[in-house]
């Protein structure tokens, strides 16, 4: 009985597998969001810092209004999503209002002005990365354990790549054309997102009343023990980490790189000037090429390796946070924050398949939309803090990270200590 059980879901993966689905609109909205994003906030920081001369705090409140959005976008847009629009109709909306929204600061650059247009754009988010996730997370359903890997690695690169790529595009220009410019062409690329959005496959409603992958628990803090607790399908190993193990990693990984970027301008204003303001383009695209880099490392290693590999970032993070404030050198700052880059991205890639992992085990989306609040949190508050912080004393915000690290290295270690090396092949 056992074996046919096991012929049938063999047989039923087989017929998933074979499922047509289009997968290049969602990397290509990816990466053009990320491309026009990554040049048109870095150059409107640095406009409203040097040029329009806005008190840190200020400045803090108006990265953050978005992302601070953004911590219940999900949850609304993910309601809206499946009661009124579907995927398809979602992400063709939030196409067609971002460009909208992302207009509308450079006509008036006012604070009250320009946190009520990043509001509404931390609203629009709702409907994009939730249903981006959610799209990879049914496709993994779907899909072979190669190709649900490849899948995840062309994700990552395309957002990954549509960043680096913008902040070079942007440094360029900058260097040559200073902080407005960037922020209008930048914007005018933001309408390619319309057209490609189209090319989204319609929602189809998948049946999935027979497929049973996985039991677990209900409690993520329970003692997971691969053997008697946790019936794993091959697509979804990392479901043997707590989903809390995922979460609290999203969260350090999201107050780190605030601080190391958001903290990195005002590190240029107070030791140089603003004729370096390009700097903060070749840092944020440092971090972002080095966090590519450990995203597409940390695909490659076993389950018990990627344990090892988040915890060891964690504590790296806060030594190099350290070392800023100790050695307070704005060349050393340049190049260390870059390869910060590296530890940041083995620790998301570890929290992210955690996440998806979940979401597919279990067909639901409460995952990714937890995940993408977790994230509004982490980049929504941190800026908040940090400008008020910074006017204080330049240095207190990496004080703070050097203080964190250690504190949650520690439970995330009595997390997964039930997950060793003997268990996980």
């Amino acid at each position: 009985m056992q074996k046919q059980n096991k012929t049938q879901e063999k047989i039923s993966l087989t017929k998933q597998s074979s499922l047509p689905y289009k997968t290049w609109p969602v990397f290509l909205l990816a990466f053009i969001r990320l491309f026009y994003v990554s040049i048109f906030e870095r150059a409107l920081s640095n406009y409203l810092l040097w040029d329009i001369g806005i008190r840190e705090s200020v400045l803090g409140f108006i990265s953050s209004a978005g992302a601070i959005t953004y911590i219940f976008a999900p949850m609304l847009g993910q309601v809206i999503t499946k009661k009124f629009l579907g995927t398809r109709n979602a992400l063709i909306l939030t196409s067609i209002l971002t460009p909208l929204l992302t207009g509308l600061q450079i006509i008036y650059p006012v604070p009250w002005f320009l946190i009520t247009c990043r509001i509404l754009l931390g609203l629009t988010l709702g409907f994009f990365w939730p249903n981006c996730l959610n799209l990879l997370s049914k496709w993994q359903k779907v899909s072979s354990i190669e190709k649900s890997k490849k899948n995840f690695a062309l994700f990552n690169l395309s957002w990954n790549s549509g960043f680096i790529s913008g902040l070079l595009v942007g440094f360029l220009w900058s260097f040559t054309l200073g902080d407005f410019s960037p922020m209008l062409i930048s914007w005018l690329l933001s309408f390619l997102l319309i057209p490609v959005s189209f090319f989204i496959k319609k929602d189809k409603k998948p049946d999935s009343s027979k497929e049973i992958i996985i039991y677990q628990s209900e409690d993520p803090l329970s003692h997971l023990d691969i053997k008697e607790d946790l019936v794993i399908n091959g697509n979804t190993p990392m479901i043997v980490y707590p989903v809390l193990f995922s979460w609290i990693s999203i969260m350090f990984l999201t107050i780190s790189k605030s601080i190391f970027i958001f903290g990195y301008q005002f590190l240029v204003d107070s030791l140089l000037s603003e004729e370096f303001s390009y700097l903060t383009y070749l840092v944020q695209c440092g971090i972002q090429f080095m966090q590519l880099v450990g995203l597409t490392w940390i695909n490659s290693m076993k389950i018990y390796s990627r344990k090892i590999a988040s915890l060891i970032s964690i504590i790296t993070v806060s030594l190099i946070a350290l070392t800023i404030v100790l050695v307070g050198d704005i060349w050393y700052i340049s190049i260390i924050s870059a390869i910060t880059g590296l530890f940041l991205g083995l620790i998301h890639g570890v929290g992210m398949k955690i996440m998806l992992e979940y979401g597919t085990a279990e067909n639901t989306t409460k995952y990714s939309t937890i995940n993408e609040i977790l994230i509004g949190i982490g980049f929504g508050l941190t800026p908040v803090i940090a400008g008020y912080t910074v006017e204080v004393y330049l240095y207190g915000i990496h004080w703070f990270l050097t203080i964190l690290g250690p504190i949650i290295l520690i439970f995330l270690v009595f997390l997964s200590r039930n997950i060793n090396r003997k268990e996980i092949q």
